[in-house]
């Protein structure tokens, strides 16, 4: 995905910025504990896989998965990530996906870097639709996607497959 300026993060604790080689440890140990792992698609069994990841501007096309790190504003710490993945720009549209440690769940980080990507991906890069999927029992997830404003279109039975089963997703939608 080409853009020229970065998206901000309105909210006091927490700032968006490029997710750094630095960053993959920290993302590796909080994508594999219990409560996260369950509720996600992510399958990772090593930090070697999440490495692809981490930014290399030169590598940037119009359909590239784009992924910032949410990093607190005091330390810099990696508290989170956001992006988007399956864009077309034919269609102008992507998929948002965001995880969040859950040392800072409960704050309104994951809200507030929703509307902030929202904002950034209507306005900057002139996506029409940014969808995103949640597991029907990640009940935070779907929270943080109904407070930054998304709709809920329906269940996608069997949409995408999870650790071996393919698993059914609510998809969510937000039209710029």
């Amino acid at each position: 995905m080409l853009f020229t300026e970065m998206p901000v993060l309105d909210h006091p604790d927490a700032i968006l910025r490029p997710l750094y080689p630095d960053d993959v440890l920290a993302w590796y140990d909080y994508l594999t504990l219990p409560q996260v792992f369950e509720h996600t698609s992510w399958n990772v069994r090593a930090q070697s896989e999440l490495e692809h990841y981490a930014w290399q501007p030169e590598q940037f096309t119009e359909a590239s998965a784009l992924r910032f790190a949410i990093a607190g504003r005091a330390g810099d710490r990696l508290l989170g990530t956001i992006g988007f993945h399956t864009a077309s720009s034919v269609n102008a549209s992507a998929e948002m996906a965001y995880d969040l440690s859950p040392a800072v769940w409960g704050r309104g980080i994951a809200t507030a870097a929703c509307a902030s990507l929202l904002e950034w991906g209507h306005g900057h890069i002139g996506l029409a639709r940014i969808q995103a999927t949640a597991l029907p029992e990640n009940a935070r997830s779907i929270r943080v996607l109904e407070r930054a404003g998304f709709q809920r279109e329906g269940l996608l039975r069997s949409y995408r497959k999870v650790r071996g089963p393919s698993r059914d997703f609510w998809m969510y939608s937000h039209i710029g």
